[in-house]
């Protein structure tokens, strides 16, 4: 149950960062050229794009179990997530990772309102101090009971994403604490 609403997370982001112009020809005659490129979506030496970070390279495990208050095991997942969880599979558990955003298809806003609309009884607990903008959602997901939670920080053009899944009783407050703690170590690694 948990990877499948990690995934369905991961796949909701990506679908809200990944909506906008095709590139088709409207009917003012508008090509969607896209041969220039930016700045912000090439490394400094202008040799290829940049690219998301890829947190399961820039954080350990160490690290994540820190802000966790848990120990726990990293491996990447769908969409270069960096996916943790414990030994007992009730334990917190979750992932981190990238989408990119454009205003285009409501940039931030959009993903925020999707992480909210995830959730069954959600509430939102915006983040001060962290990237340009941060937040997290609690709530529940698919009848379940237990509190979960997804969050996320603006950085430039993209958003640096947080789900966590528990089915032991953690608190909203803990997993808003948890959550802040990840972005934080995000917007530090990336």
């Amino acid at each position: 149950m948990k990877r499948a609403w990690l995934a369905g997370l991961l796949v909701v982001g990506a679908l809200a960062s990944g909506c906008g112009d095709d590139g088709d020809s409207n009917d003012s005659g508008d090509t969607g050229d896209t041969s220039a490129v930016e700045s912000n979506d090439v490394d400094p030496e202008g040799d290829e794009p940049a690219g998301l970070p890829k947190f399961c390279d820039l954080l350990t495990a160490d690290q994540v179990s820190a802000a966790v208050g848990a120990a726990v095991n990293l491996s990447t997942g769908p969409f270069d997530a960096c996916e943790f969880d414990q030994d007992d599979p009730r334990a917190l558990s979750g992932s981190v990772g990238a989408v990119e955003v454009d205003t285009g298809n409501g940039g931030y806003d959009a993903y925020v309102s999707g992480a909210g609309g995830s959730l069954e009884d959600s509430a939102a607990h915006p983040l001060d101090g962290i990237g340009e903008q941060a937040f997290v959602t609690t709530g529940t997901f698919g009848g379940g009971s237990s509190l979960q939670a997804a969050g996320g920080a603006l950085v430039g053009g993209s958003v640096y994403t947080v789900n966590l899944s528990q089915a032991t009783g953690m608190s909203e407050a803990e997993l808003v604490a948890i959550s802040e703690k990840l972005l934080t170590l995000l917007v530090d690694a990336g």
